[in-house]
């Protein structure tokens, strides 16, 4: 179902096809798939980036202008994981200005909208890094319909659910975010489940790393 779609079935179920009511109903979807959106890591919402870090870079890495935020990282062929600064003051705080093989990376502020990376060490080569991020949301139109599987059902509830309380029916809005929320667990299991997903948490230790560091 597209937008348009969504905001009609909801506006004939409950007799608001005003257009007045039609423009309150987009509205909602538009907040409802932001919410849903961004609570989880989607497929459909994951994307690459490839690019060259020279090393007169510094280390800083500006994601692709369509990335939201990065997740993960690959360098050299091996991952790379975020760690935060106050890990790294803790443990080896030389690693901010160190330049040698690439450890770990900071998720910087953004810069004028563009989501950032810090390379920990600083790269003593030049070479390609690869970064799975999470994309920004494009705002969806009229015939547009949602990138993500499996969500009409709990667009429809969540909707239905903001106009009934907009429209002060507060126990049957409550109804409807929880019909919603269960419709947003069963996507989530057919995203993690009944889909294609080989999911395998392998411990690594990277080389700089040893037990005297936690001493």
């Amino acid at each position: 179902m597209n937008k348009g779609e969504i905001a009609q079935l909801v506006a004939d179920k409950l007799q608001k096809s005003d257009e007045g009511s039609l423009t309150l109903l987009k509205s909602f979807i538009d907040r409802r798939y932001d919410m849903i959106w961004n609570s989880a890591l989607w497929r459909e919402s994951l994307s690459v980036d490839s690019q060259t870090v020279a090393v007169a870079d510094e280390g800083i890495v500006t994601l692709a202008t369509e990335l939201d935020f990065p997740v993960s990282a690959r360098w050299d062929d091996k991952e790379i994981t975020p760690i935060d600064y106050s890990a790294v003051f803790q443990i080896d705080p030389t690693l901010f200005n160190d330049a040698g093989a690439v450890a770990n990376f900071i998720v910087l502020p953004k810069s004028a909208g563009d989501a950032r990376i810090k390379l920990l060490r600083k790269p003593s080569v030049a070479k390609d890094i690869l970064i799975l991020g999470k994309l920004k949301l494009v705002a969806l139109g009229d015939t547009d319909s949602p990138l993500i599987n499996g969500i009409d059902n709990v667009l429809l509830g969540l909707v239905e659910g903001d106009m009934l309380e907009h429209v002060r029916q507060y126990q049957k809005a409550q109804l409807k975010y929880t019909e919603a929320m269960n419709q947003l667990t069963i996507a989530k299991d057919l995203e993690k489940q009944q889909s294609a997903s080989n999911t395998r948490i392998i411990p690594m230790v990277e080389d700089h790393w040893n037990s005297d560091s936690l001493t």
